[in-house]
């Protein structure tokens, strides 16, 4: 079933490159002049798991810049405080894997998010097809579907970009 998140990310941190990083990817449209961008999300339920794909043209090789300042930066980030603007604070973590193999360039990760009431993880994937970076994620509570799916997920969308 198509659906609409709340777009509620944290916004604080004592890593706040990490924070900041993860919400340009996948809550905050491109602040790049020309670049061009699309996003849809995916539910199996009103409780997940959830898929969202974003599509982000950017000009010259932007693409590519994104992915590896985002994986520079992500790769360093292990466990970080995090909290949001109603006084919700928690945990999150990311655990990087690596190239992928998909498209031109790519990386992904394993993001975990912990709160005194939930823990959600996400395989976050992202996929330089050309002048397109492509940001899939697919999250469960308390787990993520498998990684091999998601990676299966994104083989197919990145496939697709024109």
């Amino acid at each position: 079933m198509k659906t609409v998140l709340e777009n509620d990310p944290p916004t604080r941190s004592d890593r706040s490159e990490c924070v900041n990083t993860l919400n340009a990817l996948e809550s905050y449209r491109s602040t790049r002049p020309g670049a061009v961008e699309s996003r849809v999300t995916f539910a199996q339920s009103k409780s997940g798991p959830f898929l969202q794909e974003v599509l982000r043209w950017l000009p010259a090789a932007g693409a590519r810049q994104d992915l590896q300042q985002a994986a520079d930066v992500l790769s360093g980030c292990g466990r970080f405080s995090i909290g949001w603007s109603d006084g919700t604070t928690g945990t999150e973590g990311v655990v990087a894997h690596g190239s992928a193999g998909i498209g031109d360039a790519s990386w992904h990760a394993t993001v975990t998010v912990t709160a005194e009431t939930f823990t959600v993880q996400e395989t976050l994937v992202l996929v330089v097809v050309g002048k397109t970076l492509v940001v899939l994620s697919e999250a469960g509570s308390p787990t993520a579907p498998s990684r091999s799916r998601t990676l299966g997920l994104a083989r197919t969308a990145a496939a697709r970009v024109p």
